[in-house]
């Protein structure tokens, strides 16, 4: 093949492919921690300052294996045209190895909690990837924040 056209091919796959991230599908999965064979847990800690910090521990990623990221999230109450709901804020946040175990927290206005999620985001499910798609399992935090004590963890 001509140094041109393999030239040509080279810039379209540049191109082509983190174009295909950019539109990968994510999909919600509807099944529970049980069922997808997840080990984790998530504690709040409340400051009494209008702060609380977040914590999560990953202990098995299980059926999600390899785990891509574990986010905070607040969605809007705003409407994507084509459906879905737009971000008002996502955070890493940012495991880090404590033994077997992955650990993240963040520290955030406890009114921002209440509206939160955690999601843990994979482009795997069972060990199989599908192109162009990506899943992930939220953990709603409004109840786990209302139980919350001042100066305790909550679990």
């Amino acid at each position: 093949m001509p140094r041109i056209a393999r030239t040509i091919l080279a810039l379209a796959a540049l191109i082509a492919i983190p174009a295909s991230f950019v539109w990968a599908l994510g999909f919600e999965l509807g099944e529970s921690k049980e069922e997808l064979e997840l080990k984790y847990d998530v504690s709040i800690y409340d400051h009494d300052t209008g702060r609380v910090t977040i914590a999560f521990t990953l202990e098995d990623e299980a059926r999600l294996k390899p785990i891509s990221s574990v986010d905070f999230h607040i969605p809007s109450k705003e409407k994507h045209e084509g459906g879905g709901y737009k971000s008002d804020l996502t955070l890493s946040m940012g495991l880090r190895e404590d033994g077997k175990k992955q650990v993240g927290r963040i520290h955030i206005r406890k009114d921002w909690a209440e509206r939160g999620m955690i999601q843990i985001k994979t482009s795997h499910l069972d060990g199989k990837q599908e192109l162009a798609t990506w899943y992930y399992h939220s953990i709603p935090l409004k109840d786990l924040v209302a139980r919350a004590k001042v100066h305790e963890n909550v679990n």
